[in-house]
């Protein structure tokens, strides 16, 4: 099978893994770059002609079509799927609630999550006030997550989605370092939807099992 694309940046990384797991489901051959270096790889000329905002990861497929952002990444590598995939979903509107649960991943849960992750790591200077807003907002989107899955397996629908792909990975750094067995307990429905999206083969074969 001749290889769709090449997925450029590190390989474990929540934003890599996105495209990954979403080819692992479909089947695709995706092209990986083990060896790449962040802060390096992505400042070269011959990369910035490319993609010149410098980010990662970034795709490049065979017919030299290029998309930055993972999470456009994997909805591009999800259009790849036939006809009677639930990936996109099967209605207008199931697609609208699939595009809702991205952006609220991208745009609300994850600025939060690394405000919160980024002083902790020591990526970012800690600052009390900001520090203490990102936890407030973090723990905002986790409550409204947590009612949003009482009654759900799947975020859309009763098949796994590009949005449970992405929500998933976007929330692996804060289960892995940051939410405590009381926090999973507090946010219940979250954690056993964690689960369930976290032991899907595509998932397991990409990330392998996530220890908490």
């Amino acid at each position: 099978m001749a290889s769709i694309g090449t997925l450029n940046g590190p390989l474990p990384t929540f934003r890599n893994y996105k495209a990954r797991i979403v080819a692992k489901h479909l089947g695709l051959d995706l092209a990986t770059t083990p060896e790449f270096q962040m802060g390096v790889d992505n400042k070269t000329p011959e990369y910035l002609a490319k993609f010149p905002c410098g980010k990662v990861p970034t795709y490049e497929g065979s017919s030299g079509f290029t998309l930055t952002d993972s999470s456009a990444i994997a909805y591009y590598l999800a259009s790849k799927a036939g006809s009677d995939s639930s990936l996109l979903g099967k209605t207008a509107e199931e697609t609208a609630q699939i595009l809702q649960y991205i952006l609220f991943a991208e745009a609300d849960f994850t600025p939060a999550a690394l405000g919160v992750l980024a002083p902790l790591l020591g990526f970012s200077t800690y600052i009390q006030p900001a520090f203490q807003a990102s936890e407030k907002d973090l723990a905002r989107f986790l409550d409204a997550l947590n009612t949003i899955l009482i009654d759900k397996t799947f975020l859309v629908g009763e098949r796994l989605t590009i949005a449970d792909i992405i929500v998933a990975c976007d929330l692996i750094m804060s289960f892995k370092l940051y939410l405590t067995v009381d926090d999973r307990k507090t946010y219940r429905n979250v954690a056993r939807y964690f689960k369930t999206i976290t032991g899907q083969a595509a998932f397991k074969a990409v990330v392998g099992d996530i220890e908490l």
